[in-house]
């Protein structure tokens, strides 16, 4: 979720090409009316619609993987996101689960990818056809690996091999660690695997058996690379991005591959623009906000309770997005949600995300501490979902410019119609714990909608130029 770490004089990212060999088959295309693609510095679907996204992080057993079958005690517990939990996620209108994937569970031996594993995804995706939301698959890490950390790679996948094995419970006191940040370096190094591969090409040879397995699935959004990067070289961060995004784009060519920033990003609220465009196809830029709750210097968890402080964080989010010519999708930001300022400080951070029409994953779904949306008994916090479930625009038929909130219960979206999508319906958020007895209105006039759990289509007359439409309810 998040890490301590503070390294100095980053070197700036850069990228390099590289190209399939020559006889290589196609990358497949997204053509699914619902798929997701990228146009520009925009997520769409392959009908054209401008989609945002908000949802949460969400943990699967045996997808996260946190648990030793030697005996020793899990890093940690949690519970699984499940059926009931993706029916809850549609209720609150969310469009975009961030799906945490433990490259131990995925490859728990060198070339021995796990059919459990697979079998887990596949529930996950299916859960998401029925409840109408997308799977962001997240290469997820903390502390590089279980072994010696929190969660990440496979044992043998840790170099130099570590002489001490840990076990849990585990706290984010390892991420400092000797063994955790050598692991790490050597990652980025891409030092030599114990089979003999290079560990980048191990990673993402095992990212690819996830691409090809689910090609043509439209409810899979895309692929984050590595969560939280710690890397003291920018440019072997940037190189490894472009080997990961140039491989799977060879698979799947219209795949959004979200790529962060240094992870040292969580403490500075900013990071180094890069001096050209994300050039290895489909790209989304994903940096993790948690301005006023790691920021340094100390500002003693968001004290201040200053929604102003939190605006350049963003802004400078918004930048680096553009620098990258990639749209802005921020796929971690949340705080204590046991404390009175912690809705506040989503709240603000939402009001952001519209001004900048950022799509965004919270953290965390669901956790036996207190930021999640739900505790460790799967009590909801109630102020948290009235926060978290307000209305959005899912999918808008035309260019979206503006995201408004003029008050409780009221969300007002301003677009520039396009001739590509006149014939499209617009779709909003819609849940009943943010809004009830709403209306939806297209300049001004009231239009019917097509009511569905946690959401609302409808169309509006079509005529070039700019327009609003509304939705206007008696707030929850």
């Amino acid at each position: 979720m998040r890490t301590l770490f503070l390294i100095a004089a980053l070197a700036q990212v850069a990228t390099s090409c590289s190209s399939p060999a020559p006889d290589a088959a196609p990358p497949a295309r997204r053509t699914d009316p619902a798929a997701v693609v990228v146009r520009g510095v925009t997520f769409r679907d392959a009908q054209g619609r401008q989609l945002i996204f908000r949802g949460y992080n969400a943990k699967v057993d045996g997808i996260f993987d946190v648990k030793f079958d030697d005996g020793r005690a899990p890093n940690y517990t949690f519970n699984s996101f499940d059926e009931a939990s993706a029916q809850r996620f549609e209720e609150l209108g969310f469009s975009a689960l961030r799906l945490p994937i433990s490259w131990s569970a995925l490859e728990p031996a060198p070339l021995r990818y796990s059919a459990a594993f697979f079998d887990k995804v596949d529930a996950v995706l299916a859960m998401a056809k029925a409840h109408h939301f997308y799977v962001l698959f997240d290469m997820h890490q903390d502390s590089y690996s279980k072994e010696i950390g929190e969660d990440g790679a496979p044992l043998w996948a840790i170099v130099p091999a570590p002489t001490t094995l840990l076990s849990g419970p585990s706290d984010d006191s390892r991420r400092l660690s000797g063994p955790v940040l050598a692991a790490g370096f050597s990652f980025f190094a891409d030092a030599t695997a114990s089979d003999g591969r290079s560990l980048q090409s191990a990673f993402i040879a095992a990212v690819s058996q996830i691409a090809k397995r689910y090609v043509g699935r439209p409810e899979v959004l895309g692929f984050e690379a590595f969560n939280e990067p710690v890397v003291l070289n920018g440019t072997q961060l940037g190189d490894f991005h472009a080997r990961l995004a140039d491989a799977l784009h060879a698979i799947d060519g219209d795949a959004p591959v979200l790529f962060e920033p240094v992870a040292t990003r969580n403490q500075t609220d900013r990071a180094a623009e890069p001096s050209a465009p994300f050039s290895h196809g489909p790209g989304g830029y994903a940096p993790h906000i948690y301005t006023g709750w790691f920021s340094a210097p100390d500002q003693h968890g968001w004290e201040s309770q200053d929604p102003a402080v939190l605006y350049a964080s963003m802004e400078a989010a918004n930048r680096e997005a553009l620098a990258w010519s990639c749209p802005l999708f921020v796929t971690e930001f949340g705080c204590d949600q046991g404390a009175e300022k912690g809705p506040k400080w989503l709240a603000a951070e939402l009001d952001l995300q519209d001004r900048f029409l950022a799509s965004s994953t919270a953290w965390v779904w669901e956790e036996g501490g207190s930021w999640g949306l739900r505790d460790g008994a799967r009590a909801e916090h109630a102020a948290t979902v009235a926060v978290m479930s307000r209305a959005y625009p899912r999918a808008v038929a035309g260019d979206l410019l503006a995201i408004e909130h003029p008050s409780a219960g009221h969300l007002t979206v301003r677009y520039r119609a396009t001739e590509a999508t006149k014939l499209l319906p617009h779709e909003v958020s819609a849940s009943a714990a943010w809004v009830s007895d709403y209306k939806i209105v297209c300049d001004g006039v009231e239009v019917p909608a097509e009511r569905a759990t946690g959401r609302a289509s409808f169309r509006c007359p079509w005529s070039p130029g700019d327009h609003v439409f509304e939705l206007v309810g008696a707030a929850r």
